[in-house]
């Protein structure tokens, strides 16, 4: 399968890297959001300040983060251990 550079996006996404919004990307079914997401995630992950917080929803091992509170449990957990000193 061809991967299809997506630059506008992707500069799109880094135009607002540093803004403390969460980025939601969405669209129709296949259409490159996830690889759009890798490509992004591998050009910041480089800095030492990224803090990237993956969630794929359609896997089983996510499934219990449907709820709110879990959710927002997990996200604080993965935060707190990329901050801890080493």
């Amino acid at each position: 399968m061809k991967l299809i550079k997506r630059d506008y996006y992707l500069n799109k996404l880094l135009s607002v890297k540093d803004v403390p919004d969460i980025k939601v990307i969405t669209g129709v079914r296949r259409s490159g959001k996830s690889k759009l997401m890798d490509a992004f995630i591998d050009l910041i992950s480089a800095d030492d300040k990224a803090n990237i917080v993956r969630i794929k929803l359609n896997l089983k091992k996510f499934e219990k983060l449907l709820d709110a509170d879990k959710l927002y449990d997990y996200i604080e957990q993965q935060y707190a251990s990329d901050k801890k000193p080493a």
